[in-house]
Order: structure tokens, then sequence, then C-alpha cells
């Protein structure tokens, strides 16, 4: 009878643990929000190619990127080094001169989730993006902004 009684403690004790671990699991941080606004499918940007000066906004760390949008997509260098996102659709709306612009990407290989909004006028870019990895015990965000131009830099290197 008391190896019931033990096994019965073990059996306790291993669903008490892993009530305890579920219960630290931290809640969904929310990708990052873009304005809601009547978006088209993208081609105002395309042919564009940017160079960005970035910050990451946690750490102040400083980063370049090149930002390419084709045929409807979008492609950031950066991205594509680190995961193999490949190209994405983007949306825009157009107010004035100005061209807003919004794309989410997904890592095929990995749970990370990056949006980014941003405007254009002209030759000169601006943009907020989000880098969200979700697992399933946590889910962590970097939050990023940038400005660019269609101008490059010669020292520029994307690889890190």
């Amino acid at each position: 009878m008391s190896h019931m009684v033990q096994a019965a403690g073990v059996v306790l004790l291993a669903f008490g643990a892993g009530a305890a671990t579920v219960s630290v699991v931290n809640d969904d941080i929310p990708d990052m929000a873009v304005p809601e606004m009547a978006w088209n499918t993208g081609s105002a940007l395309d042919g564009k190619v940017f160079y960005t000066d970035d910050t990451v906004t946690e750490t102040g760390e400083q980063l370049q990127d090149i930002i390419h949008f084709v045929d409807g997509t979008f492609q950031s260098e950066m991205c594509q080094v680190y995961c193999d996102f490949g190209w994405s659709d983007y949306q825009t709306w157009i107010e004035d001169d100005v061209i807003h612009f919004t794309t989410t990407t997904f890592c095929p290989d990995a749970p990370h989730t990056v949006v980014w909004y941003g405007t254009v006028v002209g030759d000169e870019i601006e943009f907020a993006v989000s880098w969200t990895t979700r697992r399933w015990y946590w889910t962590h965000q970097i939050n990023a902004t940038g400005f660019g131009n269609t101008t490059p830099h010669e020292d520029r290197d994307v690889t890190g």
C-alpha cells in the first residue's frame, strides 16, 4: 500500500510542478499596431530602395539596413540575412505627398513576426518596427525606429 501512496505523491507532485510551470508563462505581447486606414495593395513604392540607419529602442544599438520595394512586395536585407524572411506584400495609403506603408513579415523557420509602419516623402523614409518572437513559454519583442534615403552608403554592411 505504501508504494501506491508514494506513486500518488509523485503524480501529484508532477501535476503540481506542471501547474506551476504553466502559471509562470508570460502573457503574449501584441504586435505593433498600425493606424486603421483605407490601405491599398502596395505598388506606390515599387522600384524604391532605401538605405537606413536604425536604432533599437530597448538598447540604443545602431543598425543599418537596405529596404526594397518590388512588384507589391517588401524586403529588409537585414531580416533576410537573419532568417530568410523572403518577400512580403506591403500596403500603402497616400495623404498629400506622404506615402504611408505597412507590412508584416514572417520568418519561415522560427516564430518571428516583424511589423513595419512608416512614411515616405520623396526619397526619404522613416519607420517604426516591432520584432516579436513567440514561444510557448515566453514572448519577446524588440522595437526600433529608422530613417534613410535612396542614396547608398559606401561603408554599408547589413550582415552584422
